[in-house]
């Protein structure tokens, strides 16, 4: 099996917003939200708040589309997606 659907036991698994594939929680971005309640990328993994992750870039449109980040914030959401799309882009994956 490869890296990203080996599942070790007791390893955390998250489900991405966008295409809703299960995959370890150290390969996915977390995203939460600042006092704006703008989405964020979460480079250390570890901020306070509730959580929300993504594979990539390439989820972020999916998960605009279905609406996933009012859902999974359980809030409205105020989404500025080309400047979320560009701190992906620099941001190298988990």
């Amino acid at each position: 099996m490869s890296e990203l659907t080996s599942k070790e036991p007791g390893t955390p698994e998250r489900t991405c917003l966008g295409c809703g594939k299960k995959q370890a929680k150290r390969l996915l971005h977390r995203l939460v939200l600042d006092e704006k309640n703008q989405p964020l990328l979460d480079r250390t993994q570890d901020a306070p708040g509730r959580g929300a992750y993504l594979c990539g870039p390439g989820c972020l449109t999916a998960a605009v589309k279905r609406k996933a980040f009012q859902r999974a914030f359980k809030k409205n959401v105020a989404l500025d997606v080309i400047n979320l799309e560009a701190a992906f882009l620099q941001q190298p994956r988990p």
